[in-house]
């Protein structure tokens, strides 16, 4: 099974040789291996380089060069249709993989070879599994449409990457990922990713080392990035609702209860900027969402939340727990 990992590299001088450290140490026959470099300002790609000049194993390592900066998101893209491996792995460049990432995922793909993806678990940077874990134990193969948008959507890791992905599934559904919305592209991506696979596996076993940056802008307190990080948000929301009300189909309420998780990720990064222009804007798109397709009792309740006053108890943990666990599960 000929395998592609794609990795895009922006400003991760601390972090590049690590994660190819962790791709040269699979145990997994040669693959193919695609650095994107999407214009940092620091030394990543040039530390890269050296790496791959010095390096004498059997991966082939490629590194494709954006003329600008233009996303992570566009990134992947690059990757996508550059790639010669059947099914491709995306890592972030401030991650690793296990030894045994490629081997174990690959093992699950061959078993059940009519899946779209197999997913892995997530490992903590310090060994521990982290939050951004499966939340329960999940099924090692499943092709129910119901119970596949269950654990995309809401039992595994919403991320891109830690899955074996058949390409051509990929390029077939067009599913490609979005520009101008980093930080978010995830978990639009998943979203349709979650309508087109009719069926995947799962491994409960850690695959990937989740390292958390301080330095990236999912995690930085700045201001700007804060504002750009709310901004995303609703891009993303307005995105996945307009998908919603142009469809044929009845809005399943799986879909729903995303959402409505998603505009929770809103009002919590808006209790971080203080913007009151974009809190209008997200009390707009609030009651056109409960309108076009939350109108229920719980829908209801959910939506008084989304307004003032409650809506700024979003910042205590606890709230945010039973918003989620009280009302948002039963959408």
């Amino acid at each position: 099974m000929k395998i592609s990992i794609i990795i895009p590299v922006y400003n991760v001088s601390q972090y590049i040789i690590r994660c190819i450290d962790s791709v040269c140490a699979q145990t997994y026959p040669p693959f193919e291996c695609l650095l994107i470099d999407d214009c940092g300002t620091d030394n990543s790609i040039e530390k890269a380089e050296q790496y791959i000049k010095e390096y004498k194993g059997p991966i082939l390592f490629k590194i494709i060069s954006h003329i600008h900066n233009q996303g992570q998101g566009v990134a992947r893209n690059t990757g996508v249709y550059v790639a010669t491996g059947d099914y491709l792995l995306f890592m972030d460049s401030d991650d690793a993989i296990t030894p045994d990432c490629i081997e174990t995922l690959v093992a699950l793909a061959e078993k059940h070879p009519d899946t779209d993806f197999v997913q892995g678990n997530t490992i903590k940077g310090t060994g521990c599994l982290v939050t951004h874990r499966f939340h329960r134990q999940v099924p090692e193969y499943c092709n129910s449409r119901d119970e596949l948008e269950k654990l995309i959507l809401f039992d595994t890791v919403t991320t891109v990457w830690n899955r074996l992905i058949r390409r051509s599934f990929l390029v077939n559904n067009s599913l490609y990922f979005p520009e101008g919305i980093a930080n978010c592209e995830d978990l639009y991506w998943i979203y349709f990713l979650s309508q087109r696979t009719s069926s995947a596996a799962f491994t409960n076993r850690g695959t990937y080392f989740y390292y958390i940056n301080a330095n990236s802008s999912t995690t930085s307190r700045s201001s700007s990035y804060i504002e750009k990080r709310v901004e995303w948000h609703l891009l993303t929301a307005q995105a996945i609702y307009d998908d919603m009300v142009k469809s044929e189909k009845p809005v399943g309420r799986n879909y729903c209860r995303y959402l409505a998780n998603f505009l929770c990720n809103c009002m919590f990064q808006l209790s971080q900027s203080h913007s009151l222009k974009q809190w209008l804007v997200f009390w707009k798109m609030s009651r056109k969402i409960y309108n076009g397709v939350l109108k229920t009792s719980c829908g209801f309740f959910f939506y008084l939340s989304t307004m003032p006053p409650f809506c700024f108890l979003i910042i205590f943990n606890s709230w945010r727990w039973r918003l989620r666990h009280y009302i948002v599960k039963y959408i």
